[in-house]
C-alpha cells in the first residue's frame, strides 16, 4: 500500500472516555502528527479533551466529524459496541484506523468486519501492552538465543480494583463504568492483552481448558479466571488472572515465568530477571511503563503508514488473539455464570 511520507498527518478521534486520555498523550510524543478534532456524543467529554490537548474542533458524532476534515488517521476510542460501525465510516472515505481493543465483542463480528474492509485502507488494533519495555527485552532475549527454547510458562495478573471497599464503591468500576454492565468481564477486557503478550513472546498457541468464577453479585461477568494452553512446539502455558485479589493494588500487576532450555526469564510487577548462565536484572517504572505502551504502539503505527512496512499487530493477526478469548469462554461455559462466596 502506498506510504504517506513525512507529511503532516491529521487525525481525529473518536470517544472521549477515560482511555482516550492515553490516546491523546500518545498522540503527542508522535513527531509530524496533529490531532485536529475529537466526537464524542456526550459533548461536554469532548470539549474537555479538547480544552485539555488544544484540539481545534469538537462533535457530537463522528459521521460529522469525518465529513467536515479531510483526516488521514481515525483513531477509535469509542465504546466497543460502536467500533465496527466507526470501522466502516472511516474505511468509506479512505482514512486508516488505529482502533482501540477489542476489536469487536465476538470473533465472529471481527472476521466478518475484517474481511469486509480488507485492504482498503491501513488498519490496526491497539493492543498495545506487547509495546512495554520489559516484554520488548524478553522477546529480545528470547530472539537472541538466550533464554533457549521455551519449554514451560506462568502468567499471573493480579489486582484488587473490583473488590468494593468500605464505602461500597470499587475503584477500577468508578474510573471505567462500562465494566458495571459487562458479562464478559476479566478474560475479554484485560486477560487478552496478556494473551496477546504471550503469543508476541510465544507464538500461536490454543486453549485446552479454562475455568471462570463470577464472585461478586454487582457485577455479571467473571472477575477471576485460570487459562491452559499450549504453544505450538507443545509447550504448556498457564494464564491466571484475578481482579479480586484481596492486598494487591487497584492496577494490573503481572507476574510472569518462561523456562527455557538455556535460562528462565522472571518478571515481576517491574522486575526482570534473566536467570542462567548470564543473569542480570532490570527494573522499570511501571506507572511511566502504563503510558509508554501506548506512545510505542502509536508510534509504530504512524511509522508504518509512512513507510508502507506491515504493522507488527495487523487485524488479522489481532484476531489470533480475539479467537484465544472466544475459545477460552467457550471453555469455561460450564463455571462461569455462578456466583460463588467462600
Amino acid at each position: 500500500m502506498h506510504a504517506l511520507g513525512s507529511r503532516v498527518l491529521k487525525v481525529g478521534v473518536a470517544g472521549a472516555g477515560a482511555i482516550s486520555f492515553n490516546h491523546f498523550v500518545a498522540w503527542k510524543t508522535v513527531p509530524g502528527i496533529e490531532v485536529v478534532a475529537v466526537a464524542d456524543p456526550i459533548l461536554d467529554k469532548a470539549r474537555a479533551r479538547a480544552a485539555a490537548f488544544g484540539v481545534p474542533a469538537v462533535y457530537d458524532g463522528v459521521a460529522a466529524m469525518l465529513d467536515a476534515h479531510a483526516l488521514d488517521i481515525l483513531d477509535i476510542a469509542s465504546p466497543r459496541e460502536r467500533h465496527a460501525e466507526h470501522v466502516r465510516m472511516a474505511a468509506a472515505r479512505g482514512i486508516h484506523v488505529l482502533c482501540q481493543k477489542p476489536l469487536t465483542n465476538t470473533l465472529a463480528e471481527g472476521e466478518a468486519l475484517a474481511d469486509e474492509i480488507g485492504d482498503r485502507v491501513r488498519f490496526m488494533v491497539n493492543d498495545n501492552r506487547r509495546f512495554r519495555s520489559d516484554f520488548r527485552q524478553i522477546a529480545r532475549w528470547i530472539g537472541e538465543g538466550e533464554v533457549g527454547e521455551p519449554r514451560q510458562c506462568q502468567m499471573v495478573m493480579l489486582r484488587s480494583g473490583f473488590l468494593a471497599g468500605p464505602d461500597g464503591r470499587r475503584p477500577a468500576v468508578e474510573k471505567f463504568p462500562p465494566m458495571r454492565t459487562l458479562k464478559r468481564l476479566l478474560i475479554a477486557e484485560t486477560l487478552i492483552h496478556q494473551l496477546d503478550v504471550l503469543r508476541f513472546l510465544l507464538g500461536d498457541m490454543v486453549v485446552i481448558a479454562c475455568r471462570a468464577r463470577r464472585t461478586e453479585d454487582e457485577l455479571p461477568g467473571e472477575t477471576m479466571a485460570t487459562l491452559f494452553l499450549e504453544t505450538a512446539g507443545g509447550a504448556p502455558v498457564v494464564l491466571a488472572g484475578s481482579f479480586v485479589a484481596a492486598g494487591f493494588g487497584t492496577a494490573v500487576s503481572d507476574r510472569l515465568e518462561i523456562i527455557g532450555s538455556r535460562a528462565s526469564v522472571v518478571l515481576d510487577n517491574g522486575t526482570l530477571s534473566l536467570l542462567g548462565p548470564r543473569p542480570r536484572t532490570i527494573s522499570y517504572d511501571m506507572e511511566r511503563e502504563y503510558q509508554h505502551c501506548f506512545d510505542a504502539a502509536f508510534g509504530h503505527f504512524v511509522d508504518c503508514l509512512r513507510t508502507g512496512d506491515p504493522f507488527e499487530s495487523p487485524v488479522f493477526d489481532n484476531l489470533k488473539t480475539l479467537r484465544l478469548v472466544e475459545d477460552a469462554y467457550a471453555k469455561a461455559a460450564p463455571a462461569s455464570t455462578a456466583c460463588c462466596r467462600s
